[in-house]
């Protein structure tokens, strides 16, 4: 803030200094020079404004936990402390909300809240009511604009039956995204010392919740209207989220580019905030965690989050992968392929990585990125360690790594590119050339069995013929014996 004011004043005193010399000169004012001046007042703004943003130092900022995060790709811009052990304090009302939305088929439809509910530091104006009838979406604007721990919990018990149930999806829910430090005990982000996360962690949460278009329309909204219900009148919310919304007795310090999200407040967890803001197609999530209150002023949150904000967008940067010449094919053993497939059994696989896909992060390392290429590793692994029969062609088969420095900077699935079939599974491709198979049928039964009822029809036949080459044999015998016998007489 301090530097706008002075980046104002550099702009009006150097167009107070072109205009005193122009009227000195002449005596006399006219437009062109007029947009001269202006002109010239720009690229002095524009000279002040990089070397701001040149002088900020996010080393400098006191937050014990921070994360910046690209919301597109999840690449971490800047981090301190990022996977350390922190309370999320009300930012928890994101895993909350989004988790209430995804389970709710009709946002709009009215319910009962019950009396089960938490009343303790409710925000709400006034204070939710025992066995209020309110829509869903209103529960969740009190949620989210004015931090309404009653809300909060009155949504989990009506979804989950209890926040104890609730709070065991919202747990499923975070491992689903990759929150691998993060557990939760309740709905409204009350302390509990089983109840943390870390600035990474929300920043993921963030990052998901904001590719949802009911959230996102929500946590931008700066004021909202709870119609009137069987307990109250109207309510009127106004965002605590500063950035977008201005109370009647703060200063202003709303962000241009600002789209969201949440602030946090409790004695433990101190003064917390996940913010987002977009600009140029870009779309940033900042998670500060831990600013002890009375320590820092209650704008200094915010003001860090544009900083960081202001300090991001001047400096990202993006490579599309197509650029990078990465390995995609690659070749894995199967372990119970059939004798008769090609290749040994060895099956080929491409990495399914989207034409546009890209990564993204620092300007500085994305350049260094794109210099070095040929540095970039690739490390496929196979689902449960190893490939075993029957795959079919477009199966997914496992993931490859893309590693730089041996930070992984890319992850894509593994496509199988033919089927491969599995040892005794394999129909012979001419069925004329095997009498034991018909047409497309697999051979049933056991096939030593076959060979054996064979080989006994063989030998009992051979038996047969030997027997009646012996009777005919003796069967002559006989005749010529009486023959001669009678000859002799």
């Amino acid at each position: 803030m301090a530097v706008q004011i002075k980046v104002g004043f550099g702009i009006m005193s150097y167009c107070r200094m072109i205009l005193n010399i122009d009227r000195a000169m002449k005596g006399q004012f006219d437009l062109k020079r007029m947009i001269t001046a202006l002109l010239a007042a720009l690229l002095l703004f524009s000279q002040l404004t990089g070397a701001a943003l040149a002088d900020f130092d996010p080393a400098s900022i006191s937050t014990p936990y921070i994360c910046l995060m690209d919301r597109c790709t999840g690449a971490v811009l800047y981090e301190y402390n990022a996977h350390e052990r922190a309370f999320p304090a009300s930012t928890t009302k994101i895993m909350t909300t989004i988790l209430a939305i995804e389970m709710c088929e009709d946002l709009y439809e009215v319910i009962n809240i019950g009396s089960e509910f938490d009343t303790k530091g409710s925000a709400t104006t006034p204070p939710l009511a025992r066995n209020e009838e309110m829509r869903i979406i209103d529960l969740i604007y009190c949620i989210m604009l004015v931090s309404g721990n009653d809300a909060a919990s009155a949504l989990a018990i009506y979804l989950a039956g209890s926040q104890e149930q609730f709070a065991s999806l919202m747990n499923q829910k975070a491992a689903e995204i990759g929150m691998k430090d993060t557990h939760f005990s309740n709905a409204n982000g009350l302390h509990d010392e089983t109840h943390y996360s870390t600035a990474y962690d929300m920043a993921l949460l963030g990052r998901y919740a904001m590719q949802n278009e009911a959230f996102r329309k929500i946590v931008s909204t700066p004021t909202f209207e709870v119609p009137a219900t069987n307990k109250s009148g109207v309510r009127k919310l106004e965002n605590s989220n500063r950035l977008l919304f201005t109370k009647e007795d703060k200063e202003n310090i709303e962000y241009t580019y600002a789209t969201g999200i949440k602030t946090g407040d409790t004695a433990q967890a101190g003064r917390c905030l996940l913010a987002s803001a977009q600009k140029d197609g870009v779309e940033l999530v900042v998670a500060l965690l831990g600013d002890i209150e009375g320590k820092v002023a209650s704008e200094y949150r915010f003001e860090n989050a544009v900083k960081f904000f202001d300090w991001g967008f001047a400096n990202y940067g993006a490579v599309q992968l197509s650029q990078l010449g990465l390995p995609t094919e690659f070749f894995a053993p199967v372990t119970n392929a059939s004798f008769d497939e090609k290749a040994g059994g060895g099956l080929p696989v491409k990495a399914d990585i989207a034409a546009d896909a890209e990564i993204a992060g620092l300007s500085e390392k994305m350049n260094a990125i794109r210099a070095d290429a040929a540095a970039i590793t690739a490390a496929p692994s196979y689902t449960g360690g190893g490939l075993t029969a029957p795959i079919s062609a477009g199966d997914v088969v496992g993931q490859v790594n893309y590693s730089y420095q041996g930070e992984v900077i890319y992850t894509a699935d593994l496509i199988a590119q033919r089927g491969i079939d599995e040892i005794g599974n394999v129909v012979d491709a001419d069925p004329s050339a095997s009498p034991l198979l018909v047409g497309d049928e697999e051979p049933k039964g056991n096939p030593f069995l076959v060979w054996f009822i064979i080989l006994g029809v063989i030998l009992v036949a051979f038996v047969a013929i030997r027997l009646a080459v012996t009777n005919r044999y003796r069967k002559r015998h006989r005749r010529r014996t009486v023959y001669r016998y009678k000859g002799r007489r």
